[in-house]
């Protein structure tokens, strides 16, 4: 049994909220302390919530050195665990080869596959049928780990970016209370990753598609790009557009329909999808007499 003497939390949303109360309330069975960071700010963070309603340590750590030198200075006199619970700061070597630092970290995705940023929408783009969420220890290597847990879930023919995420959220919450105690016990039976040749790692700035389709598309093809970049009121990724008569055109809104059920309007595009329905497309004009 390792017995650490603090758990650090770092991320953020739903995720950051269930394990950072997962891990406040084992530390009275298990006798560490616990510590909430945030690296990246958001408006209304439950998490920071969380950690000032239940006295939880808590610091805001915005540059990535600064919070380097964070976890360097408080290794050297505690055997740390730290939970990345969606967050996108990447642990450098310095602090993952720390033999006084264990690091966990969730993953949207059924490691080894879709390694990187942004996993749900690449699932989407892809046209996967099911994908999941893997608890993993963390390597040097991104994303390469030893798993620790991980979990499936379906992707429906008209399911979007964001509530994929949620779905995904919600498991990596559920899973990670029931591996906790084996975690923190050091009785994880892991999986090793089969990683045989060189994995492509997506990276934040990589959109699918570039974002971008045409109109003569296989409206199929475009309603995955739709749905790939579809975080709702996130701005994860720009609107997706395409160029229809030198005209570059933003599209705002979709769905698909019966061709009886709605009236149709001025700037929608209507696709014909197949068994008598239609993909509209609600755009807006944003750069016109495109010379090509």
């Amino acid at each position: 049994m390792i017995g650490y003497s603090q758990v650090i939390v770092i991320g953020y949303g739903m995720v950051a909220v269930k394990v950072l109360s997962y891990v406040d309330t084992a530390s009275k069975n298990h006798g560490y302390s616990v510590i909430y960071v945030e690296h990246e700010m958001y408006l209304f963070n439950g998490a920071k919530k969380y950690a000032e309603s239940n006295n939880i340590d808590y610091f805001v750590i915005e540059d990535k050195f600064e919070l380097t030198q964070f976890f360097s200075q408080r290794a050297k006199h505690n055997k740390l665990l730290i939970v990345s619970a969606n967050n996108n700061y990447l642990f450098p070597k310095v602090i993952v080869e720390d033999d006084n630092v264990t690091i966990i970290n969730f993953h949207n995705a059924l490691l080894p596959d879709l390694p990187g940023r942004n996993a749900a929408s690449w699932a989407i783009y892809k046209g996967y049928k099911k994908t999941g969420i893997t608890w993993h220890y963390v390597s040097e290597g991104v994303d390469e780990g030893d798993i620790i847990i991980q979990k499936e879930c379906s992707i429906g023919d008209d399911t979007r970016a964001y509530e994929l995420a949620a779905v995904q959220m919600k498991l990596a919450s559920e899973s990670f209370g029931e591996c906790l105690d084996k975690i923190i016990e050091d009785s994880v039976v892991v999986k090793k990753q089969n990683i045989e040749n060189k994995r492509k790692v997506y990276k934040s700035t990589e959109i699918p598609g570039d974002g971008m389709f045409d109109i003569n598309d296989d409206p199929k093809d475009i309603y995955k790009l739709l749905r790939a970049v579809d975080y709702g009121k996130s701005d994860v990724f720009p609107k997706p557009f395409c160029i229809i008569n030198n005209k570059k055109i933003e599209i705002k809104r979709y769905k698909k329909v019966n061709e009886n059920d709605e009236q149709k309007d001025e700037n929608e595009l209507w696709i014909p999808y197949g068994d008598g329905t239609y993909l509209v497309m609600r755009y807006e004009i944003i750069q016109d007499g495109l010379d090509f």
